[in-house]
């Protein structure tokens, strides 16, 4: 028995899913017509093709495959929903790979043209920040596809260990990406799947895009059905992908957007409790702008806030586009940075040594070219067999020339053809083996069907094994089923209906509800020995599993409670409910009682807790007000705020972060205002007199006198009296008394557009008193400051120092 068919056994037996009289029975299979464990297992209804389909998958992911020609498995390096990814050397060079070999049960159920096509789409390509393909083929069942192996991490495994990316390394990484996508573009490729976890990012640092098992030509992308348009990664995908329209390569473009969205801020442009959600949310909601949550503004926030347009026609309209873009950011003055200097030239220490290394390997190509004509060539063609060895003369002659540019290009792009001719030649004779089995098949499955009924059923479980993989062996299957389903139909019509239902029952795990269908059966299903024998056996294994479930799963409930785990505590509840006898279930029922109460007083306490962090968080904040307001730096209030308001989840504390962003906006106003008046008399031609603070050491203000001339966002340019000149004042100079006079001059000194903002100015300086005065006389003149004295009152009773 092969290995894998003795870990497929050993596999279903420890999970439960055979039990020893069916692996039993399987190994007999085996023995007498050959074929592989899984399909024994399904043909003899023993389990469901998805339950084999799992194992299987589950098994090859740890078992190194067998049978590649020409690479050495090494170790496994990642383990998709289809495939695996194994380290392996390639014999012929000795070049440490990386070697994608898809699960047998997806080669069975798919075309080899499908599978190969992520191989296909990359062979067209050839650029430094993209995985090179190197090979691809099907050998011994299994369809494998051989690739450049990055040694590193995704960005994705970056961003969890980092968070987010500086600036300057965005800005290479974006720029570094982006070419490699306007390759892919110029070559009629869409990606259609870029996303952190689809980076790779090199020991030295180099990001290289991979995974281009979404990818297809751009004037494929029409004939797509609306769910195939849908295919991505909700978290990164374009709207125009969310909502199965119509795709090109500004979609591409959005999912690049939405990546280093995710550098800079440390997260994706959405998130939510599903993928719907999600989805929804890249279709309709905008995006919170990136210096919002960074707090920090960058040059590289429009280029990324552009990518991220819900309409195409907003974006940038190709990736060139965005190149340019991200020079302009950068302020780069060259149009396209080369990702790493040229190699020199290396001079060969001996001469004499030089030579005769060229003539032995010249000697031994001559050999290898002999021995390919009587292999190679006999096996995938002349074609691809006078390419091979135009490789290997290039390969001897490489010693010579390595180092020269021009060569290595030359040598690369040869390869790539090479290797793009080696995966149509294997395809091409995959591909006749495929259709030369299926006819196989069908002829034989028509002569099964041309015998009588009782033939028939023997015949078809013998042919399964022989054809599995093909078109024809469903067929089989599906035929093997209609002939059962009649025999029995025959014999126990409603006996055969309630074990159906039953069965359906214990797959959705509803076991105690499944025993109860078939202890209801009716007296005709009671006939039937064969059918009375398979039932019972049933009842006897749904019986013992409801117990050892209970037991193992009450073990683990009291596990969970003691770790204060309630989520999981409950919901194995739910499962317990759903499987057991009344009784049991009775008493998980006044378990979770016992499990939510507990439940509750620890969110109670941890609510409490959370309560008093959060309010010593905010109290720490104050600081840092009192100076930023005696600065008058109003941005710089606001950004203390908004990065601590991310961070809180108690509705009490987040309130009073609300009360200081509206009340900086009124501050922000009152300055605004200030300035306007200033302005205002400037364009009348009035003079004015700056007050300016004193210099440092001295207590006497700085006075200047003359017509403001211009007012900009740092600076009041006033055009002298004394002298004709226009000087520069800046703004963050100008006196409190000066700026505060001039809203009193416009306003009016009682108004409430002068008397809360300086109410709250003396409030945020420690300044109780003089903000209480302020909102008294604010709330005279008919305003109700109720909001602003609620918060003044909080300062007083709860920040020492004010």
């Amino acid at each position: 028995m092969k290995k894998l068919d003795q870990l497929f056994l050993k596999a279903a037996l420890t999970n439960g899913l055979l039990d020893e009289t069916g692996v039993k029975a399987i190994a007999e299979e085996i023995q007498k017509t050959k074929g592989d464990a899984s399909s024994h297992a399904v043909a003899l209804d023993l389990l469901t093709q998805d339950q084999s389909n799992r194992l299987v998958t589950s098994i090859e992911a740890k078992l190194p495959p067998e049978g590649i020609p020409g690479y050495e498995i090494l170790e496994s390096i990642g383990r998709g929903a289809t495939s695996t990814v194994w380290k392996a050397r390639q014999e012929s060079l000795g070049k440490i790979v990386a070697l994608k070999v898809f699960s047998s049960t997806v080669t069975r159920n798919t075309e080899p043209e499908e599978l190969i096509n992520e191989a296909r789409n990359v062979a067209r390509l050839n650029h430094p920040h993209i995985v090179h393909a190197l090979d691809a083929g099907i050998t011994a069942g299994k369809c494998w596809f051989a690739m450049e192996l990055v040694e590193g991490e995704t960005l994705q495994q970056k961003l969890s260990r980092r968070g987010s990316l500086s600036e300057r390394e965005l800005g290479e990484l974006a720029l570094c990406i982006t070419q490699g996508l306007s390759h892919a573009h110029a070559a009629g490729l869409l990606h259609r799947d870029l996303k952190p976890g689809n980076i790779l990012i090199s020991e030295d640092g180099v990001p290289k895009i991979t995974d281009l098992g979404l990818a297809l030509a751009e004037d494929e992308a029409e004939s797509l059905n609306t769910a195939d348009r849908r295919k991505g990664t909700p978290l990164y995908i374009s709207p125009e992908q969310a909502l199965g329209q119509d795709i090109d390569a500004r979609s591409d473009l959005y999912s690049l957007g939405a990546t280093l969205y995710h550098c800079i801020t440390g997260k994706p442009p959405f998130q939510g409790k599903s993928n719907r959600e999600i989805l929804k949310k890249h279709v309709q909601e905008p995006i919170i702008p990136v210096s919002t949550l960074t707090g920090k503004p960058s040059l590289l926030d429009e280029v990324i806030e552009k990518l991220l347009e819900k309409e195409p026609d907003r974006r940038y309209q190709d990736a060139e586009a965005v190149i340019t873009a991200l020079h302009i950011a950068s302020k780069s003055t060259t149009e396209q940075t080369p990702v790493s200097p040229p190699r020199g030239r290396r001079r060969p220490s001996n001469q004499r040594s030089s030579t005769t290394s060229r003539q032995r390997t010249a000697s031994g190509s001559s050999r290898a070219s002999t021995h390919s004509k009587n292999t190679l060539m006999t096996k995938i063609g002349i074609g691809v067999g006078v390419a091979i060895s135009a490789l290997m003369v290039l390969s001897a002659a490489s010693k010579t020339n390595q180092g020269t540019p021009q060569f290595d290009e030359q040598y690369e792009q040869h390869r790539i053809e090479v290797a793009a001719k080696k995966i149509d030649k294997r395809m091409a004779a995959a591909k006749k083996d495929f259709d030369h089995s299926e006819t196989a098949a069908d002829t034989h499955l028509a002569s099964i069907l041309s015998q009588d009924q009782d033939i028939q059923i023997r015949a078809l479980k013998l042919a399964l094994p022989s054809h599995g993989g093909t078109r024809a062996s469903a067929k089989m299957s599906v035929a093997l089923d209609n002939i059962k389903e009649t025999i029995v139909q025959t014999r126990q019509a409603d006996g055969r209906t309630v074990l159906a239902e039953a069965r359906q029952l214990a797959s959705d795990g509803k076991l105690w509800a499944a025993i109860t269908r078939l202890d209801d059966r009716p007296a005709s299903a009671r006939k039937d020995e064969e059918l009375n024998q398979d039932i019972d056996l049933l009842l006897s294994n749904w019986e013992q599993e409801i117990d050892s479930r209970f037991e193992a799963d009450n073990l683990k409930i009291n596990f969970h409670r003691d770790r204060r785990e309630f989520a999981e505590a409950l919901a194995l509840i739910d499962e317990i409910e759903l499987y057991a006898d009344p009784d049991n279930a009775s008493s998980a029922v006044q378990l979770r009682d016992q499990i939510i109460m507990a439940q509750k007083a620890l969110a109670k306490e941890e609510s409490k807790k959370r309560l008093v962090e959060e309010n010593r968080l905010y109290l720490a904040l104050w600081s840092a007000y009192r100076e930023k307001s005696l600065q008058r730096d109003i941005k710089g209030m606001v950004s203390i705020a908004v990065t601590l308001d991310a961070e809180l989840i108690v509705d009490e504390v987040k309130a009073l972060i609300e009360t200081d962003l509206l009340a900086f906006s009124l501050l922000d106003q009152f300055i605004k205002s200030a300035l306007l008046e200033l302005k205002e008399m400037g364009q009348d031609g009035k003079e004015v007199t700056l007050e300016r603070v004193p210099l440092e050491g001295r207590t006497k203000s700085r006075k200047d006198r003359g017509v403001v001339d211009r007012i900009d966002n740092e600076s009041v340019w006033l055009r002298l009296s004394s002298e004709n000149a226009v000087m520069p004042m800046k703004i963050s100079e100008l006196a409190d008394s000066f700026l505060f006079g001039l809203v009193s001059q416009r306003h009016g000194s009682s108004s409430v557009e002068y008397r809360i903002p300086l109410g709250l100015f003396s409030m945020y300086r420690g300044l109780n008193d003089v903000a209480l005065e302020n909102f008294r006389i604010a709330e005279e003149k008919g305003t109700r400051p109720d909001t602003w004295l609620l918060h003044l009152n909080w300062v007083k009773n709860n920040v020492s120092g004010f």
